[in-house]
């Protein structure tokens, strides 16, 4: 083949994408295209394409309830310093994380499994314990945590600049555009793919990953006939602006994750699981860029049924402050778990997830020239660096080099989609 013609392009230049451009660009040529986190959200401009690492506090552990995202996730922060070391570039901030809830919900105890099966370095820490180890947190009798202290949280936008640059210097080509179309051609008597932007740039390139999280559908990434069954799930959070003293004073306190009754003081109209169970996450005091210091808190996806299916849907979601009840709703629980700590101001931030079926990333080819590494499942931040270079290595050398099976990872047909290859067999019999 020709010289111009790269064996890789990734699209997608996120968490995941970024990370696979690194590990491919060590065999390969590559191509990383992908656009930059944009100036501003707004509704009214052309841009509609958009990422969820634009965010400066993303929950790192290795406890989880399932223990194939425990393995990626012990995987990948296993590597974050040398990350670090190697791109000059900070991201990992390891102030531990406790997952707490009542000590006999299904939830504590498959997470207390995980962690006794994969061996992890986590604590057990009952309700007193917790309250003269944490005493701004105001938690119920019933609840005991877990706390891990090997884990924390990282900078979404440093890591993927980190990866980006260290893709770069394994001579990774980086281009920030916007991806509209991939299709197969034929140069010099073989099949390549061609990506082809929103300026009409081509990238002609031997395969291609998609690394497009939520948007994967609203371009035409996939053949005709070929769609993912994933769900974009919408998620609000309230970024609540602290004092420097707060700051100082919390600092240092681990992410938690919480699922459970609450205690009675807790604000009572907030969205719950099918159980009556609050479930959210909060991050300690981060430094922003516009220089203030904000403790995130966020529900997680257990509280919310809706589901967006259009990319005007999704674009409007990403420019807005999420749902301005939920985040004041929010805001009043903040101020009924932690203690002693008053706002400054607060405001609302959005973002979508992709969810699977399997409750996993698809890792997966669609055919030997086209792969994917979707569906985050709001767990992949953590552990993008060891799906991407999964993904990377099925790419490149068509291997599955991974002790977690492949199947686990594997692409599931939407029910349209299989219903029409249902109908497709059926007719190939009747008129055979």
């Amino acid at each position: 083949m020709e010289d111009d013609v790269y064996d890789l392009c990734v699209v997608g230049a996120g968490m995941i994408g970024s990370a696979v451009a690194k590990y491919a660009s060590e065999w390969s040529r590559v191509c990383l295209v992908g656009p930059e986190e944009p100036k501003e959200r707004d509704v009214n401009c052309k841009r509609d394409i958009f990422g969820c690492h634009y965010d400066e506090g993303r929950i790192v552990r290795c406890l989880a309830h399932d223990p194939i995202w425990t393995q990626m996730a012990r995987i990948s922060m296993s590597r974050y310093r040398q990350i670090e070391s190697d791109s000059g570039i900070d991201f990992y901030d390891e102030v531990g994380s406790l997952v707490a809830g009542g000590k006999d919900t299904k939830f504590m105890i498959d997470n207390e499994m995980v962690s006794k099966e994969q061996q992890l370095e986590s604590e057990i820490l009952s309700y007193e314990t917790l309250k003269t180890k944490f005493p701004l947190l105001n938690f119920s009798d019933k609840d005991h945590g877990l706390y891990e202290v090997q884990a924390g949280h990282i900078s979404a936008r440093h890591l993927v600049s980190a990866q980006i640059k260290l893709a770069k210097s394994k001579g990774c080509t980086y281009i920030n555009e916007i991806v509209e179309k991939v299709t197969e051609m034929e140069k010099d008597g073989n099949s390549i793919m061609n990506v082809i932007t929103e300026s009409g740039k081509q990238v002609l390139c031997k395969k291609v990953l998609l690394a497009t999280g939520a948007f994967t559908a609203f371009r035409n990434l996939l053949p005709v006939d070929q769609e993912l069954d994933v769900g974009l799930c919408p998620l609000t959070t309230a970024m609540i602006e602290v004092t420097a003293d707060n700051f100082t004073n919390m600092r240092n306190y681990p992410a938690v994750i919480y699922f459970g009754k609450g205690a009675d003081s807790w604000k009572k109209d907030y969205p719950r699981s099918k159980d009556g169970d609050y479930n959210w996450y909060m991050l300690p005091p981060i430094k922003y860029p516009d220089e203030k210091y904000y403790i995130k808190l966020g529900h997680l996806q257990h509280a919310t049924s809706k589901r967006f299916t259009s990319s005007l849907e999704v674009k409007e979601w990403y420019c807005s402050d999420g749902d301005k009840t939920l985040v004041n709703d929010t805001v009043d629980l903040f101020k009924t778990v932690v203690q002693g700590v008053k706002p400054i101001s607060y405001h609302g931030d959005s973002c979508v997830i992709t969810t699977t079926p399997t409750k996993r990333p698809y890792i997966d080819t669609i055919h030997p020239q086209l792969g994917v590494a979707v569906g985050g499942n709001a767990y992949a931040a953590k552990s993008s660096d060891e799906i991407g270079r999964i993904a990377a290595v099925m790419m490149m050398k068509n291997e599955w080099d991974s002790s977690l099976e492949k199947t686990d990872f594997k692409i599931k047909e939407t029910k349209r989609q299989t219903d029409s290859l249902h109908l497709q067999l059926i007719l190939a019999y009747v008129f055979k």
